[in-house]
């Protein structure tokens, strides 16, 4: 090899070993959690999220303790959502209706921690980080 083939051989592999370290950040298993829509339905919101698996499983039944707060930071309600199976790289889209609630006094939404997690039942949605968005007004956190 040429002194010129060397040196472009080199500069390829730094670049390439440069570029791995945010390649596998990206790659980070996670559940992606956004709510995408809010829409009056009668006397309840309805509540409209798009989940995205990312982690390295099928994941057989996912639910999260949700904690509805009021535009002046007041809790309004506190309910269990049950998203279901969340297949690996798979996106879904789930509903909910919460009942005596407006959609225009909402403020936040905390999720405040994964559901029926015990040390008998792991299910993936236990461990596995959330990445949150919201498309709304409304904001989404944990």
């Amino acid at each position: 090899m040429r002194f010129s083939q060397i040196a472009a051989a080199y500069a390829t592999a730094l670049l390439m070993a440069g570029t791995a370290p945010a390649q596998s950040q990206q790659e980070t298993p996670h559940i992606s959690l956004e709510l995408n829509k809010l829409e009056a339905s009668g006397t309840a919101c309805r509540l409209s999220f798009v989940m995205e698996n990312r982690s390295s499983q099928d994941i057989d039944a996912a639910s999260y303790e949700i904690v509805v707060f009021g535009k002046n930071d007041v809790i309004n309600q506190m309910s269990v959502f049950d998203f279901g199976v969340l297949p690996q790289d798979k996106t879904i889209v789930r509903q909910f209706e919460l009942s005596n609630l407006t959609c225009e006094g909402t403020g936040k939404l905390l999720i405040n921690g994964p559901a029926g997690c015990s040390t008998e039942f792991v299910s993936g949605h236990c461990t596995t980080p959330l990445s949150l968005q919201s498309q709304t007004s409304v904001s989404l956190i944990q």
